[in-house]
Protein backbone atom coordinates (compact mmCIF):
# COMPACT_ATOMS: atom_id res chain seq x y z
CA UNK A 1 0.00 0.00 0.00
CA UNK A 2 1.09 3.37 -0.72
CA UNK A 3 2.71 5.79 2.12
CA UNK A 4 -0.26 8.22 1.31
CA UNK A 5 -3.16 5.83 1.77
CA UNK A 6 -1.87 5.53 5.88
CA UNK A 7 -3.04 9.13 6.10
CA UNK A 8 -6.67 9.30 8.36
CA UNK A 9 -8.38 10.32 5.16
CA UNK A 10 -8.17 6.68 3.52
CA UNK A 11 -8.57 3.98 6.59
CA UNK A 12 -12.11 3.02 5.76
CA UNK A 13 -11.27 2.23 1.70
CA UNK A 14 -10.53 -0.48 0.11
CA UNK A 15 -7.98 -2.13 -1.72
CA UNK A 16 -9.58 -1.27 -4.79
CA UNK A 17 -10.51 2.15 -3.89
CA UNK A 18 -7.12 3.20 -3.06
CA UNK A 19 -5.65 1.70 -6.18
CA UNK A 20 -8.15 3.95 -7.97
CA UNK A 21 -6.86 7.02 -6.27
CA UNK A 22 -3.01 6.27 -6.64
CA UNK A 23 -4.41 6.29 -10.91
CA UNK A 24 -5.51 10.01 -10.72
CA UNK A 25 -3.18 11.50 -7.87
CA UNK A 26 0.95 12.31 -8.40
CA UNK A 27 3.75 12.92 -6.33
CA UNK A 28 5.24 16.16 -5.72
CA UNK A 29 8.76 16.86 -4.39
CA UNK A 30 9.29 20.64 -2.54
CA UNK A 31 12.86 21.77 -1.12
CA UNK A 32 13.02 23.70 1.89
CA UNK A 33 10.95 26.71 1.65
CA UNK A 34 9.39 26.09 -1.03
CA UNK A 35 5.45 27.44 -1.63
CA UNK A 36 2.89 24.68 -2.58
CA UNK A 37 0.28 26.66 -3.49
CA UNK A 38 -0.74 30.71 -2.30
CA UNK A 39 -3.26 31.66 0.21
CA UNK A 40 -6.16 32.94 -2.18
CA UNK A 41 -4.88 31.11 -4.95
CA UNK A 42 -7.56 28.69 -7.45
CA UNK A 43 -8.09 25.17 -5.21
CA UNK A 44 -6.24 22.40 -7.65
CA UNK A 45 -7.13 19.69 -5.35
CA UNK A 46 -6.25 18.49 -1.90
CA UNK A 47 -2.64 16.89 -1.00
CA UNK A 48 -1.25 13.96 1.51
CA UNK A 49 2.32 15.13 3.02
CA UNK A 50 4.25 11.70 3.03
CA UNK A 51 7.90 13.06 4.07
CA UNK A 52 8.89 16.68 5.66
CA UNK A 53 6.69 19.30 7.26
CA UNK A 54 4.46 21.63 5.80
CA UNK A 55 3.01 25.18 7.59
CA UNK A 56 -0.32 26.35 6.92
CA UNK A 57 -0.47 30.33 6.98
CA UNK A 58 -2.77 32.96 6.44
CA UNK A 59 -2.14 36.74 5.89
CA UNK A 60 -2.83 38.92 8.90
CA UNK A 61 -4.69 42.57 9.54
CA UNK A 62 -0.96 43.15 10.84
CA UNK A 63 1.48 43.99 8.64
CA UNK A 64 3.79 41.76 7.57
CA UNK A 65 2.41 38.99 10.23
CA UNK A 66 1.97 35.92 8.78
CA UNK A 67 -0.15 33.61 11.30
CA UNK A 68 0.54 29.99 11.74
CA UNK A 69 -2.93 27.64 11.17
CA UNK A 70 -1.14 24.14 11.00
CA UNK A 71 2.27 22.61 10.63
CA UNK A 72 1.53 19.40 8.86
CA UNK A 73 3.38 16.03 9.58
CA UNK A 74 3.06 12.73 8.18
CA UNK A 75 1.16 11.11 7.36
CA UNK A 76 -1.49 13.85 7.19
CA UNK A 77 -3.76 15.15 4.31
CA UNK A 78 -4.77 18.75 4.17
CA UNK A 79 -6.36 21.24 2.10
CA UNK A 80 -9.83 19.14 1.62
CA UNK A 81 -12.01 21.54 2.80
CA UNK A 82 -10.42 24.09 -0.19
CA UNK A 83 -12.70 21.44 -2.93
CA UNK A 84 -16.05 22.13 -1.16
CA UNK A 85 -16.03 25.42 0.45
CA UNK A 86 -14.61 27.99 -2.29
CA UNK A 87 -12.78 28.05 -5.26
CA UNK A 88 -9.38 29.18 -3.39
CA UNK A 89 -6.76 27.83 -0.96
CA UNK A 90 -7.28 29.28 2.55
CA UNK A 91 -3.88 29.56 3.61
CA UNK A 92 -0.49 29.32 2.27
CA UNK A 93 1.43 26.09 2.28
CA UNK A 94 5.32 26.51 2.66
CA UNK A 95 8.05 23.23 3.19
CA UNK A 96 9.76 23.91 6.39
CA UNK A 97 11.94 21.25 5.12
CA UNK A 98 12.22 18.67 1.48
CA UNK A 99 9.24 17.38 1.68
CA UNK A 100 7.02 14.69 -0.42
CA UNK A 101 3.62 15.23 -1.14
CA UNK A 102 0.70 13.30 -2.84
CA UNK A 103 -1.41 15.86 -5.56
CA UNK A 104 -5.19 14.73 -5.86
CA UNK A 105 -6.57 17.30 -8.14
CA UNK A 106 -10.07 18.64 -7.35
CA UNK A 107 -11.63 17.16 -10.88
CA UNK A 108 -10.43 13.38 -10.84
CA UNK A 109 -11.46 13.46 -7.22
CA UNK A 110 -15.37 14.80 -7.30
CA UNK A 111 -15.62 12.25 -10.15
CA UNK A 112 -14.36 9.76 -7.81
CA UNK A 113 -16.51 10.39 -4.86
CA UNK A 114 -19.70 10.40 -7.37
CA UNK A 115 -19.06 6.87 -8.04
CA UNK A 116 -17.32 5.95 -4.59
CA UNK A 117 -19.65 6.71 -1.87
CA UNK A 118 -17.45 5.65 0.78
CA UNK A 119 -14.79 8.03 -0.47
CA UNK A 120 -17.41 10.74 -0.21
CA UNK A 121 -17.84 9.39 3.36
CA UNK A 122 -14.41 9.33 4.62
CA UNK A 123 -13.69 12.74 3.07
CA UNK A 124 -16.44 14.28 5.22
CA UNK A 125 -15.41 12.52 8.29
CA UNK A 126 -11.71 13.66 7.84
CA UNK A 127 -13.54 17.36 7.47
CA UNK A 128 -15.43 16.64 10.78
CA UNK A 129 -11.99 15.63 12.38
CA UNK A 130 -9.98 19.07 10.67
CA UNK A 131 -12.70 21.40 12.21
CA UNK A 132 -12.79 19.57 15.91
CA UNK A 133 -8.76 20.28 15.79
CA UNK A 134 -8.77 23.74 14.56
CA UNK A 135 -11.80 24.27 17.38
CA UNK A 136 -9.44 22.55 19.98
CA UNK A 137 -6.49 24.78 18.78
CA UNK A 138 -8.09 27.76 19.07
CA UNK A 139 -9.59 26.78 22.96
CA UNK A 140 -5.99 25.94 23.88
CA UNK A 141 -4.55 29.16 22.63
CA UNK A 142 -6.69 31.34 24.45
CA UNK A 143 -7.27 29.32 27.75
CA UNK A 144 -3.83 27.84 28.73
CA UNK A 145 -0.50 29.83 28.91
CA UNK A 146 2.63 28.62 26.74
CA UNK A 147 4.47 26.35 28.89
CA UNK A 148 0.98 24.37 29.36
CA UNK A 149 0.15 24.55 25.26
CA UNK A 150 4.18 23.21 25.43
CA UNK A 151 3.68 20.41 28.06
CA UNK A 152 0.30 19.21 25.76
CA UNK A 153 2.19 19.35 22.41
CA UNK A 154 4.98 17.27 24.35
CA UNK A 155 2.62 14.93 25.65
CA UNK A 156 1.23 13.89 22.16
CA UNK A 157 3.88 13.60 20.71
CA UNK A 158 6.99 11.74 22.63
CA UNK A 159 7.60 8.61 23.90
CA UNK A 160 8.97 8.56 27.33
CA UNK A 161 12.44 7.82 27.98
CA UNK A 162 13.31 7.99 23.97
CA UNK A 163 15.28 10.54 22.30
CA UNK A 164 12.63 12.11 19.54
CA UNK A 165 14.00 13.96 17.17
CA UNK A 166 11.70 17.12 16.60
CA UNK A 167 9.74 17.35 12.61
CA UNK A 168 10.20 20.36 12.50
CA UNK A 169 12.32 23.48 13.44
CA UNK A 170 12.03 24.74 17.17
CA UNK A 171 10.51 28.46 15.33
CA UNK A 172 8.00 26.39 13.39
CA UNK A 173 7.15 24.48 16.35
CA UNK A 174 6.97 27.67 18.13
CA UNK A 175 4.66 29.54 15.64
CA UNK A 176 2.41 26.20 15.52
CA UNK A 177 2.00 26.55 19.37
CA UNK A 178 1.48 30.59 19.42
CA UNK A 179 4.92 31.35 20.69
CA UNK A 180 7.65 33.15 19.83
CA UNK A 181 11.15 31.46 19.58
CA UNK A 182 12.24 33.14 22.96
CA UNK A 183 9.35 32.22 25.00
CA UNK A 184 9.77 28.22 23.21
CA UNK A 185 13.50 28.07 24.25
CA UNK A 186 12.74 29.63 27.91
CA UNK A 187 9.73 26.80 28.28
CA UNK A 188 12.34 23.95 27.43
CA UNK A 189 14.65 25.35 29.38
CA UNK A 190 12.57 25.36 32.50
CA UNK A 191 11.08 22.30 31.63
CA UNK A 192 14.70 20.38 31.68
CA UNK A 193 15.69 22.15 34.91
CA UNK A 194 12.61 20.60 36.26
CA UNK A 195 13.52 17.61 35.50
CA UNK A 196 10.73 15.99 32.89
CA UNK A 197 12.46 16.64 29.50
CA UNK A 198 16.51 16.68 28.54
CA UNK A 199 17.21 18.49 25.62
CA UNK A 200 19.76 17.84 23.03
CA UNK A 201 20.06 19.83 20.06
CA UNK A 202 17.07 19.55 18.19
CA UNK A 203 16.47 15.95 19.44
CA UNK A 204 14.39 15.84 23.17
CA UNK A 205 14.02 12.88 25.60
CA UNK A 206 11.05 12.93 27.56
CA UNK A 207 11.53 11.53 30.84
CA UNK A 208 8.20 12.09 32.48
CA UNK A 209 5.02 14.49 31.49
CA UNK A 210 1.87 15.25 33.47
Amino acid sequence: MPTWSQAPLFQSLSPAQVEHLASISSTKALEEGQILFMEDAPCTGFFVLMEGAIQLTRVSTTPGAHPTLAVILPVQSFAEAAMFGGEAFPATATALKPTRVQHFPKANVLAAMAQEPALALAIIHAQAVWLRKLTQKVESLSSSDSQERLRRWLNDQLPVNLFFKLPLTKKALAASLGMTPETLSRALRTMQDEGLIEVRGNSILRLKLR
